[in-house]
């Protein structure tokens, strides 16, 4: 009757890995969005390290961590048509945080007086608060467009995105 039970006992076992990869790829098991994910990598919140080691040592690595963050959070927002034209104000409000180091700031030149280094300190916070005040308008503006259940998920899941 069952004359290679080794081979079929193989195709199931590795069935059995694929398609538990496939659900935890989707976001299956519990919390977030359910069985379709809704994100990426599912609706983990990101507030440990990363199993692969990734770090934000590199602008390029900050920069696609964030972008990966604001297509999460629209996808969980559920942004409708008429809310696009404030979601997108907001995203670029805080890709420009991001393009300009977002809160990183640059080393003092060797060749600098104490004042002049103080001096480049109060205008690089100076021009980080810039942004970050477009960044809270953009936000206020989409806020008020966002439905209770809209503002609700943004309250959980908004400082995670923030620079």
């Amino acid at each position: 009757m069952m004359k290679h039970p080794l081979p079929r006992f193989a195709l199931a076992a590795a069935l059995l890995a694929v398609s538990g990869y496939s659900f935890a790829q989707f976001g299956g098991g519990g919390g977030g969005m359910g069985g379709m994910g809704g994100g990426r990598r599912g609706a983990r919140p990101d507030t440990s390290a990363s199993p692969r080691g990734d770090n934000l040592s590199t602008p390029a690595t900050a920069a696609g961590k964030v972008r990966d963050k604001l297509y999460d959070l629209r996808l969980q927002l559920m942004i409708e048509p008429a809310q696009s034209a404030a979601w997108d104000r907001f995203a670029d409000a805080v890709w420009d945080t991001v393009g300009h180091g977002g809160m990183a700031s640059a080393p003092p030149a060797d060749d600098q007086t104490a004042v002049q280094f103080v001096q480049q300190r109060v205008a690089q916070a100076q021009d980080r608060t810039r942004r970050m005040q477009a960044v809270g308008d953009a936000l206020s503006a989409l806020y008020e467009t966002m439905t209770p259940e809209q503002r609700h998920i943004a309250d959980q899941n908004l400082p995670a995105v923030i620079p």
